[in-house]
């Protein structure tokens, strides 16, 4: 039961990273477009990384080639339909990150706070959900009062280690944002 758990609380660690990666800071990031959504050759819907290599020159900067020239306008008018603004040189595209002011790196802040506590609300239901399994197990006899605590126990030390595995990303990312 408590590898159901271990379980579901990496993977709810790992949606974490992923989320923000997205999130932008001071540098620019290949995560930050890699999963658009494309549409090429005429109807085929594809994400960006699978259409284009995508580089970071400078801190602030992605190139984006597209591995097939012919699907260049396509991919330009699938980051403006993202709200990016690509300018095209020499069969690649060029985003360019203006610096984060002071709002906007509240804001960001405020997105990365919003969504390690989504994690967390995330894992206690987990937790919530083995707890129950456990004692329905007791009430059936299935198991037996010593290792209900004992797993109890050791639910709530996962739970702990998770919440600080959550916060020490989320701190992170924060610090990142505000460099």
């Amino acid at each position: 039961m408590s590898t159901d758990l271990s379980s579901r609380l990496i993977q709810i660690t790992q949606n974490l990273k992923e989320d923000l990666a997205k999130v932008r800071t001071g540098r620019a990031t290949s995560a930050l477009v890699e999963d658009l959504k494309i549409e090429v050759y005429g109807g085929s819907v594809m994400s960006l990384k699978e259409v284009a290599s995508i580089a970071v020159p400078e801190p602030r900067q992605l190139l984006i080639t597209p591995w097939d020239k012919n699907v260049l306008p396509d991919v330009e008018k699938g980051l403006r339909l993202a709200g990016f603004n690509p300018t095209t040189a020499e069969g690649a595209l060029r985003l360019v990150f203006p610096p984060l002011t002071g709002e906007e790196r509240e804001r960001l802040v405020k997105e990365v706070g919003v969504k390690a506590e989504e994690a967390k609300i995330t894992g206690r239901i987990a937790r919530k959900d083995l707890l129950g399994e456990i004692e329905r197990g007791k009430q059936a006899k299935e198991i037996s009062e010593d290792d209900y605590f004992s797993k109890k126990k050791q639910i709530d030390e996962e739970m702990e280690n998770f919440n600080q595995q959550v916060d020490a990303i989320s701190q992170e990312k924060k610090t990142a944002v505000e460099l």
